[in-house]
């Protein structure tokens, strides 16, 4: 075969070379692909990036415009003062601690501010009608005052009030100023009574993005929803009178089209403005649908690429021919003896891998090749010393003795790989000794020793680490001060509100030490909180022994809570009975007992004075025949009834004839006793015989109305008493007195208090309204996420409350609300109160429409506000959009609210039972409150079900 008539130096070169150009050929069309193509999408995506950068920074501008419009529209909504001088005093020192703005104002609907349009008309900031619609701008340098204009027509207003939601109005010219407005409207009562809004120039969009640069000629500019220009670096012209629809390209109407529907993307086309071939990349400004352009010159854009590809062909051809050449200088050095040298090289590679460093070549070949051997031989022995020399400190160094050094006098290359290795040693040990130093300083709390000796390559991983931990430990010692400083402001809040309530709380351990009480437990026990510290709570409680206690204690971890009654001793001796009502919590990581306890002296002299009273009564019967003489001359009618259909009466004093009826009536049957009962009444009157069959009680009284003999109408007081013979058979026997004077006084007596309570509840509500635009002023103070978080929960429960009070306040009978209508007040309060512009969160809300009393519709809207407040801040970390669902369902007598989101859901970790969080311990302590039960479920998302009972709740039909 030919091959086999090839010499060996000719198919080494041959293959070789071959096979080289072979890789290298496709390996460089490959990289030059690839990297080609990567450099094209890395010149794209930083064209990107910089648009959105662009766009995110004039998002922020814009956000911050429309927070200021939002708060000054809800600090109107709580503002209760009614004072023009005072909202313009805002409204200016507004403007000037904002240089931003071009303008500040608010608006009101006639009449709506203060009730005095028409003594304002045509005075002072005020145009002809005297609305209060003040306009604080500084469009001629200073601060001024003048009167909104166009309210009745123009979108800053008219689509406002429309909308009852935020607006951003599309870009428009005032007094020779090209800006924009956002506008929030005022909500009252649920109802719109004006706006507040800001204006802000567009001038600095046009300043900043005239200044922007992209390659070498690329610029950059903005437009609005509709397309209309906003800046142009070079056509100010077209600025506010262009659109990008009027360029008529194809390419740029179809953005336009996207600009309007919020997105962002980029195009190739002729830019209008010089004619080049240009790619234009544009992002959406969120806040009022505004959008970023940057223009390219695709030449200049992809001009890197081009150069990058050239060079990557030229480096691919000279490694080609560079690989020839080596190929060819290896294949002219190499003869048939070079298979015994490989035999021996290949023995002393096998010895090397495996340790062995004393294999020496054979340099039984021939004459030619003699010194290959030979000369290896000679490398090996003098490559062996200095290898073994180096492994002896690298193996001290590894086991940390930093002080070992080279000790042969090695020369050439060898005593430079020494040096190094010496000096790797000595920099490595100052490196440790100086990280001892700062670590030995931190362990001493002083965190102010630096890194002085930086390393180089890893190490320097290692140095900065230190860094960074000593400075880390400094800021966080730094904020653990300031978080232990708003903790005890905290915890005096928390004071504040613990000394708040009218009843007595005492916390103690699970032995009974006493470890908290507020300021009504030291009133009425007559001790101080030190000396109630250092005793147990057997001490005020003389039927508590320790075995009792931790029997209760025992009960109390099985059922949850408890309400008993018992006897607790002052410090003066008095006995004073209350009704304790406790439960488990935690308190310093640790299971302590709450305790609720009501004074309840006053029920039980009522009791004994109802137990008197069945003992009088039970003497006035013996006295029966005594007194019936002096019954018949007294407004008392007494009557005896059969417990029978219709009540015929089997006896009845002569004075009935005071109602026109004579005893014959009553007693020969003409008329029975249920014949002169009002019908409006008759339900309420003595239910059958069957239902007295197992009767316990031995008397009852009720009042109702019944019909005189010429038909006139009477409210009469019935008592009667009940006696249940050993046959069985029953006895109903009472008086009846008549009470219409006195009803007549009652219920003018009623309408007056209804007056007082809704005046009282009107107080309340605005009270709270107070503190609730404190609190959310206040937080504005602080910088701190929690900090702000708490006076911002704070603020959502005091308006829960106040909701309740503007319930009853407008509520017919100002004992029971609508609480359909109240969950759909606070969702909404809620929903503006957690602004998360970048996610769409729906608060739904399906309520049975019932009416419930105020002791439960408080409990249960404070629990709406926790478990719907959680969801907002907790359940969609990374989520744009969700539910949140509350749901209340009546079954019979028994309600069930359910609280639910779609978010990430409670973590499995954790027993919202048995949580440090304040909000959810007041959750389970508010059910307990309305004798509820409460439950969780984790699938798909989170649900909390609240199942409890409403004594006094009413069906809305």
């Amino acid at each position: 075969m030919v091959s086999n008539e090839l010499s060996i130096k000719v198919k080494l070169i041959l293959y070789i070379v071959v096979g080289v150009f072979l890789v290298l050929a496709v390996s460089t069309g490959v990289i030059i692909t690839t990297v080609t193509t990567q450099q094209e999408k890395l010149a794209y995506q930083q064209s990107i990036e910089l648009a959105r950068d662009y766009a995110n920074q004039f998002d922020g501008d814009m956000r911050q415009s429309k927070a200021i419009a939002q708060t000054l529209a809800n600090s109107m909504e709580v503002y209760s003062s009614a004072n023009r001088d005072e909202v313009n005093n805002m409204l200016r020192n507004l403007l000037l601690k904002n240089p931003t703005l071009t303008g500040v104002y608010v608006g009101y609907e006639p009449y709506a501010f203060d009730g005095k349009d028409t003594e304002y008309a045509d005075t002072y900031g005020h145009d002809e009608t005297g609305r209060f619609v003040p306009y604080w701008n500084n469009i001629n340098g200073t601060a001024a005052l003048e009167p909104l204009v166009y309210y009745d027509e123009y979108d800053y207003y008219q689509l406002t009030k429309k909308l009852t939601m935020d607006v951003v109005t599309e870009p428009y010219y005032y007094q020779g100023i090209f800006m924009v407005s956002f506008d929030s409207p005022i909500i009252k009562d649920g109802k719109f009574v004006g706006i507040g809004g800001v204006d802000v120039s567009l001038k600095y969009i046009d300043d900043v993005v005239g200044n922007v640069k992209a390659f070498d000629t690329g610029y950059a500019f903005v437009t609005g929803n509709t397309g209309i220009l906003v800046s142009h670096p070079v056509h100010k012209d077209w600025i506010a009178s262009k659109t990008l629809y009027d360029f008529d390209i194809p390419e740029i109407s179809e953005a336009a089209d996207n600009i309007r529907e919020g997105k962002g993307g980029n195009f190739e086309t002729v830019d209008p403005a010089t004619g080049k071939d240009v790619i234009m990349f544009y992002e959406p400004v969120k806040t009022g649908n505004y959008s970023f352009i940057l223009v390219v010159p695709k030449e200049e854009m992809l001009a890197g690429v081009a150069a990058l590809r050239t060079r990557l062909i030229i480096i691919s051809a000279i490694s080609i021919v560079f690989m020839g050449v080596v190929a060819y200088l290896i294949a002219m050095s190499i003869t048939k003896p070079i298979d015994n040298i490989v035999s021996s090289f290949k023995m002393i590679s096998q010895d090397a891998v495996q340790g062995k460093l004393d294999a020496r070549a054979n340099t039984d070949v021939g004459i030619d090749f003699k010194e290959i051997p030979k000369g290896l031989n000679e490398i090996l022995d003098a490559v062996t010393a200095p290898i073994r020399e180096n492994m002896r400190v690298t193996n001290a160094l590894a086991k940390g003795e930093l002080k070992t050094r080279i000790k042969l006098n090695l020369k050439g290359e060898f005593k430079q790989a020494g040096d190094t290795l010496d000096n790797f040693a000595q920099y490595l040990d100052s490196i440790v000794d100086d990280s001892n130093n700062v670590l030995t300083a931190i362990q001493n709390n002083d965190f102010s020793r630096p890194v002085r000796v930086q390393g180089e390559g890893d190490l320097r991983i290692l140095t900065n680490g230190i860094e960074q931990t000593r400075l880390s430990l400094d800021e966080a010692t730094t904020e653990r001060i300031k978080a232990e400083k708003a903790l005890r402001e905290s915890e005096k809040k928390f004071r504040t509100l613990f000394d708040s309530t009218n009843d007595a709380i005492y916390l103690h351990d699970m032995a009974g030490n006493i470890l908290e009480v507020n300021q009504v437990a030291c009133e009425r026990m007559g001790y101080s909180r030190d000396e109630f510290l250092k005793m147990k709570q057997m001490d005020i409680d003389e039927t508590l022994a320790i075995k009792s206690l931790f029997n209760r204690i025992k009960e109390l971890l099985e059922l949850k809570n408890n309400i008993f009654e018992t006897v607790h001793v002052t410090k003066s001796g008095k006995q004073l009975p209350v009704e304790l009502s406790s439960r488990i919590i935690q308190y310093e990581r640790k299971n302590a007992v709450l305790t609720i306890a009501r004074d309840i002296t006053e029920r039980k002299r009522i009791e004994q004075a109802l137990k008197d009273y069945a003992e009088q009564l039970e003497h006035s019967n013996q006295l029966k025949e005594e007194m019936e003489r002096v019954v018949n001359n007294s407004p008392v009618i007494v009557f005896k009834w059969k417990p029978e259909k219709d009540w015929p009466v089997s006896f009845v004093s002569e004075n009935v004839s005071q109602l026109g009826y004579s005893v014959e009536d009553f007693t020969s049957g003409r008329i029975k006793y249920l014949d002169i009962l009002y019908p409006g009444d008759i339900e309420r009157f003595h239910p059958m015989h069957e239902e007295y069959k197992n009767v316990h009680s031995d008397q009852f009284n009720q009042e109702y109305r019944i019909f005189t003999k010429s038909k006139d109408i009477r409210w009469v007081d019935e008592r009667t008493f009940i006696q249940k013979e050993p046959s069985g058979k029953i006895i109903l026997q009472g008086i009846i007195l008549d009470i219409t004077e006195r009803k007549k006084a009652q219920e003018t007596l009623l309408r007056a208090e209804e007056i007082r309570k809704k005046e009282i509840h009107h107080r309340v509500k605005n009270n709270l309204q107070v503190i609730s635009s404190l609190l959310f002023l206040e937080a504005e103070n602080f910088k701190d996420k929690e900090i702000v978080e708490a006076f911002l929960d704070s603020r959502n429960r005091v308006r829960s409350m106040a909701l309740i009070h503007e319930e009853l306040y407008q509520s017919g009978d100002m004992y029971t609300i609508d609480f359909a209508d109240y969950t759909r007040n606070l969702l909404n309060f809620l929903s503006k109160s957690y602004v998360m512009e970048s996610k769409a969160i729906e608060l739904n809300s399906k309520i049975e429409n019932v009416y419930l009393g105020m002791d439960t519709a408080i409990p249960l809207g404070m629990i709406i506000n926790e478990l719907v407040s959680n969801s907002l801040k907790h359940g969609y970390p990374d989520s744009v959009e969700g539910n949140v669902n509350v749901i209340l369902e009546l079954d019979g007598n028994e309600f069930t609210l359910k609280i639910s989101d779609d978010g990430i859901g409670f973590p499995e970790n954790l027993d919202f039972r048995q949580t440090a969080s304040l909000g959810l311990q007041l959750v389970t302590t508010l059910v307990d409150q309305i004798n509820g039960t409460i439950e969780l479920e984790r699938n798909r998302g989170t649900s909390f079900d609240i199942r409890f009972k409403e004594l006094k709740c009413k069906v809305r039909v």
